[in-house]
Parts: C-alpha cells; sequence; structure tokens
C-alpha cells in the first residue's frame, strides 16, 4: 500500500510540473490602450503602461539569464535611446493597421507592435 501511495505521489508531482499555469492578463483591451494612447490627458497612463509591458520583457531577459538560459528569445529590443513619445506613436500607429488587435489583451498588441517596430538582431545578422 506504501509503495502504492509513493508511485501516485511520484506521478502526481511529475506531471504538476508539466503542466502550463495560468497567469492573470490585465482586461485593458487593445482597443482601451489605444484610446489611451491617443488622448493628451491619458497619455501618461498609455505610458506607464507601455513602460510596463517594455520593463517585463527586459527584466524576463535577465531572468533567463540568471536562470542559465541566457539563448532564450526574446520578443523586442527597444534602444535605450528611444523616447517614450516615440514608443506611444509606434503602438497606436500599429493599433491602426491591426484591427485584430483592438478585441486582444492591451499588452498581446503592445508586444506584437513593438516586435515589429524594434526588432532584436543578433550578432551575426549585425554583421551582414
Amino acid at each position: 500500500m506504501k509503495k502504492l501511495l509513493a508511485l501516485t505521489v511520484a506521478a502526481s508531482l511529475a506531471a504538476s510540473g508539466s503542466v502550463a499555469h495560468a497567469q492573470r492578463v490585465s482586461k485593458v483591451s487593445g482597443r482601451m490602450i489605444g484610446s489611451m494612447c491617443s488622448n493628451a490627458r491619458s497619455a501618461g497612463l498609455c505610458d506607464a503602461y507601455i513602460a510596463g509591458v517594455t520593463d517585463s520583457e527586459v527584466w524576463s531577459k535577465k531572468f533567463d539569464e540568471i536562470s542559465n538560459d541566457a539563448n532564450a528569445p526574446v520578443a523586442f529590443c527597444v534602444p535605450a535611446s528611444e523616447t517614450t513619445a516615440r514608443l506611444r506613436e509606434s503602438v497606436v500607429s500599429w493599433l491602426h493597421r491591426h484591427d485584430d488587435a483592438l478585441t486582444q489583451p492591451a499588452a498581446k498588441g503592445i508586444y506584437r507592435a513593438l516586435h515589429e517596430a524594434y526588432p532584436c538582431h543578433s550578432a551575426t545578422e549585425d554583421k551582414k
């Protein structure tokens, strides 16, 4: 009986490691962030939201490096010299061209916009 219990527990633990965990996703939609970013009175909120998305990508990559996975892909590479206003313009412009993103979570649209506007280049690509 103890052997059966031990096998059951071991199997449960092994299976739980491969299960994807649900993550909280903001209820802010692409349409909402597009409106926020297009209005001068709420531009600061938009900028803060975009900064949160870009910061999370940067720190996610730092975590990958700490976890010895330096080769993990990066969604976008925004130059340190890029202005907040230019990031906002890139996102708004991209949203105008991608109606499908308006009903999706805002962060997904921002990721897609920044991925297109600020692709990452490897050292070998830069030498071409």
